[in-house]
């Protein structure tokens, strides 16, 4: 069972080991063995002793101080993201609060709304919990509710061939590590079984990075259209912790939004 102090643990582990010693101004010797910081240089940094910073790691201190926290961010380098990752981790209720039930009527209402705008909800593990009849069109069965939109991305593009896109598996890995509870049950349900059927996946989680994906472009193949180019934004829900609103839309006179006009002209 992953508790909050294993899960600082593992955390600290991995980002020490991705930390260079050259960002704490140490030289890299020859014969140095480890390509990131050792457990002392990370406590020196840190002002703790190499003992307790052990028994972080080893998962055997239940409650860090915010001070505590701070400097080993410091010390590791991590961005605000991080950062605030990482003291979710370390105060997270070892038994996740009931989940919000789903979006609310107001948001239901205004995803229907949008005829010529494709768009979504999603909760803190990715699964899809709303989406409106265009996204429904686009995603051909990968965006409708009940869906998980990591588990969608990595397992398809293994079934295409397409698992060497390492830049966006790192930025979606990243976006379900912050957005989720990090003891959630139905978070480690959706990391084993990705770590068990996608290669990439198995490779990038490890990382531990942890960031929001904010917008981007993704790449879409349609009958009679090709290869087209969709812009996505995602907006976290206020009030909602780990809910975000994904909207996706094309530029004007471009092919993306001449297959979006097309499929929001179907009917129902």
């Amino acid at each position: 069972m992953v508790t909050r102090a294993s899960a600082l643990g593992e955390y600290l582990r991995a980002r020490r080991a991705m930390t260079p010693p050259e960002s704490l101004g140490i030289v890299r010797a020859s014969t140095r063995k480890v390509s990131g910081l050792r457990r002392s240089e990370v406590a020196a940094a840190a002002g703790v002793s190499e003992n307790y910073y052990l028994r972080l790691e080893q998962g055997r201190d239940q409650r860090p101080s915010e001070q505590v926290l701070s400097a080993l961010g410091r010390a590791l380098r991590l961005d605000h993201f991080a950062m605030d990752y990482l003291f979710r981790i370390a105060y997270a209720e070892n038994s996740p609060a009931n989940p919000v039930t789903g979006p609310d009527e107001s948001l239901l209402a205004l995803l229907d709304h949008w005829k010529h705008t494709a768009a979504y909800i999603t909760d803190g593990n990715h699964d899809i919990v709303a989406s409106n009849v265009l996204a429904r069109r686009i995603g051909r069965g990968l965006l409708d509710v009940g869906q998980n939109n990591v588990v969608s991305f990595f397992l398809d593009r293994s079934r295409a061939g397409a698992e060497d896109d390492e830049e966006s598996a790192i930025h979606l890995a990243a976006a379900l590590r912050f957005h989720s509870h990090p003891l959630d049950p139905r978070l480690h349900q959706v990391v084993d079984e990705l770590s068990a059927l996608s290669p990439v996946f198995a490779r990038v989680w490890p990382r531990h990075d942890a960031w929001p994906l904010a917008d981007g472009v993704t790449q879409v193949s349609f009958d009679g259209f090709g290869v087209v180019d969709l812009t996505f934004q995602n907006l976290e829900i206020p009030g909602r912790p780990g809910y975000v609103l994904t909207t996706t839309f094309a530029p004007p006179n471009t092919p993306g939004a001449a297959v979006l006009a097309y499929l929001a002209a179907q009917p129902d």
